[in-house]
Order: structure tokens, then C-alpha cells, then sequence
């Protein structure tokens, strides 16, 4: 995934203005004939809470992150209400998270920026864009609904960007058990034990190596304590969640551990894929290193 640069954004905004005399309606009616479910998402989303006002900043503010994306990433195929729905709910999730006595406004808009889609620089715009109105602006746009403009505006993103073809609706929920739990660590731990002995863990860094045994024992404990995943069943959607959401938010590590994980799990994929005991894990491992690429 390309990571959008703050010159790739002033590049796209520029052409912008070359949309008639109405760039933004032009832009939305273009908008809506590829995305259709995207574009009844931005109209209906809190329908009995937002203005006018803050109604037509939301959907001002997606049809700029829509034209910038397509500009830099390329047209995204359609994406369906479903799809959406899920993203809104797993953003509500992060940041309504009842664990998290530290969330802050700060924090809020911290994860708003590098979570989910990973295009921090593209956020941060979009962000600014929500907060820093024109003097003038004469809409009505209240504080206290900003964040949940901002909160649309970042589904919209994640949309646009993330694979809906890796996401799975039908995933079986299931329900937690301690054996499952204990027998998922104990495949984890013997994995481990295997693959510490390998050459691709040899090829690790020094402090790489030194992370690891902790990195792929939390990544298989949060495998299954937050989707039920038995090392079988491990997916790159839920694999990526994980290792870019999860882990950093519920670890209190070193910056040095948190760099860590992505190789190690790469690597740990890797051993997995080529020893047949993970049956995603190339897939797995494909998706984390594109990650990476993409941050």
C-alpha cells in the first residue's frame, strides 16, 4: 500500500479546482457512481444527530480524501454497506474501548491518525481540515460532533484503502473456553520451541531475537482471547489487526519491541508456512511485510 505523502496530497488538491465551477458536486456525483454504498453511508451516518452543516463537512471532507486516494492509489472497486458498517464498528471499538482509562483527546486523534488504512499523513490533512475552518466559515458546526465527523471520515479511509476481499462476514464467532485457549498456547509454544532452532530465526536481530518468544506468545494469546483463532485458523486480515492495532495498544513496551514485531512475525510466518502447521501464514506473512512497506 502506497503511503499518500503530503506532496501527493498537494499535487491532487491542486487538480481539484480543474472540476467546473462546482469542483465538490461534481466531485460527489463522480464519487457516487463508483462508490454508491459509500456515498448513502456518509448521508445517512447519525442521521438524528448531525446538522446540515456538519452533514455537508462530512461529506466534504470524504469526497477530498475520495478524489486524493483515487489520484495517488488508483480507483478503488465499490465497497458494500456491510463493509462499512463492520469498519465503523471496529473504529467505535478502539476508541470506545472500556480498558483504556488513559484515552485522552490527544490519544483519540493519535490512533485516528496511524490506525486501521495506515496513511497517517492523509489523516492528519483530513483532520485539520475538520478542526482549522475558515474565519469566516459560516456554518454551524458543534465541537462536541467534530469527533464524530472525523470518526466517519476515517471509516471512509479505511474503506478506500483496505482489502474488502479479505474480509470475512461469515467468520464464526463462537465461545471463549479456557482448554481452547491453553491448547492454542501450547501449539504456539511448540512452534516456538521449533522454530528458534531454525536459520530464519538465526537471520533475526540481535534484539529481534531477544523479543521474540514474548512477540509471538502475546500475538497467539490475542489471536484467540479477541477473534477465537486457533493457530489453524489464523488470517492476514486478523493477523494485521493484531500486529499493527492490538499489540502496541495493549503492550507496555520498549519503542525497540514494538519494532520488533512485525519482522518477528514475518519470520515466525515464514518458519510456519514452509514447516505447513499455519495454512495462511504465507498469506500472513505477505500481508505483514506490505504493512511495513506501508508505513
Amino acid at each position: 500500500m502506497k503511503l499518500i505523502s503530503e506532496s501527493d496530497i498537494d499535487t491532487a488538491v491542486e487538480r481539484m479546482g480543474s472540476f467546473g465551477t462546482d469542483p465538490l458536486g461534481d466531485l460527489f456525483l463522480r464519487m457516487r457512481e463508483e462508490q454508491a454504498d459509500l456515498c448513502r453511508y456518509l448521508l445517512e451516518a447519525d442521521a438524528d444527530e448531525f446538522n446540515e452543516d456538519e452533514r455537508d463537512l462530512l461529506v466534504t471532507i470524504s469526497v477530498v480524501a475520495w478524489f486524493i486516494m483515487n489520484e495517488i492509489m488508483g480507483q478503488a472497486p465499490p465497497k458494500s454497506g456491510e463493509f462499512l458498517d463492520y469498519l465503523l464498528e471496529r473504529n467505535l471499538d478502539r476508541f470506545e474501548d472500556p480498558d483504556d482509562e488513559d484515552q485522552t483527546a490527544d490519544s483519540f486523534f493519535d490512533e485516528l491518525i496511524t490506525g486501521g488504512a495506515g496513511q497517517p499523513i492523509l489523516m492528519d490533512f483530513l483532520i485539520r481540515l475538520a478542526l482549522n475552518r475558515p474565519g469566516d466559515y459560516p456554518g454551524v458546526i458543534r465541537d462536541d460532533h467534530v469527533p464524530s465527523i472525523v470518526m466517519h471520515v476515517k471509516t471512509v479511509v479505511d474503506a478506500l484503502a483496505l482489502d474488502e476481499g479479505e474480509w470475512e462476514p461469515e467468520e464464526a464467532v463462537g465461545e471463549y473456553s479456557d482448554e481452547a485457549m491453553v491448547e492454542a498456547q501450547g501449539v504456539v509454544s511448540k512452534m516456538y520451541d521449533e522454530f528458534e532452532k531454525s536459520g530464519i530465526f538465526e537471520a533475526l536481530g540481535e534484539g529481534e531475537r531477544r523479543d521474540a518468544r514474548t512477540i509471538i506468545t502475546a500475538f497467539g494469546e490475542f489471536m484467540y482471547n479477541y477473534f477465537l483463532l486457533m493457530p489453524a485458523d489464523w488470517t492476514a486480515r486478523r493477523a494485521a489487526e493484531v500486529c499493527v492495532e492490538i499489540m502496541p495498544r495493549k503492550m507496555r513496551e520498549s519503542r525497540e519491541f514494538y519494532a520488533a514485531i512485525r519482522p518477528v512475525l514475518i519470520s515466525f510466518m515464514k518458519f510456519a508456512s514452509q514447516k505447513g502447521k499455519v495454512p495462511r501464514a504465507a498469506r500472513i506473512a505477505e500481508r505483514l511485510a506490505g504493512l511495513i512497506e506501508g508505513h
